[in-house]
């Protein structure tokens, strides 16, 4: 499990749907929601925990344009090669993080350690936790 910190910075709120807006580190991500019931104590200026699965973060070249929300560089530090499946390690400003991929598609992208990549979630993908 992948898990960053932030502070809230904005609440939008309508009908069933809330988009929140938080900072990491100076990185703005956004989180999607349909039920705001178990976080309604939630305010700006809150900190949270943003939680997201290894299988929820993709990754790609860094000048690639995709319309997802949240798209951040971190650099690949780690590379653990399975025979099916490969785990990728991440640094982001501090925090670890993983993505897990098929071993075909890693090798299809000529994976090194070092490299500085363009990782993104999508907005309803990340779960909060205060």
């Amino acid at each position: 499990m992948n898990i960053l910190k932030g502070k809230v910075l904005d609440i939008f709120h309508k009908d069933d749907i809330v988009m929140i807006r938080i900072n990491v580190k100076n990185e703005i991500f956004s989180v999607l929601m349909l039920d705001f019931n178990s976080l309604d104590h939630l305010r700006p200026n809150s900190y949270v925990e943003l939680l997201f699965k290894e299988h929820e973060l993709c990754f790609g070249e860094l000048n690639a344009k995709i319309s997802i929300e949240n798209t951040f560089k971190a650099k690949l530090i780690k590379i653990k090669k399975g025979e099916i499946l490969w785990h990728i390690f991440f640094d982001f400003k501090g925090f670890l993080i993983g993505s897990i991929i098929s071993a075909k598609k890693a090798k299809e992208l000529n994976l090194n350690e070092n490299e500085e990549k363009l990782c993104f979630v999508k907005a309803n993908d990340i779960i909060l936790r205060t």
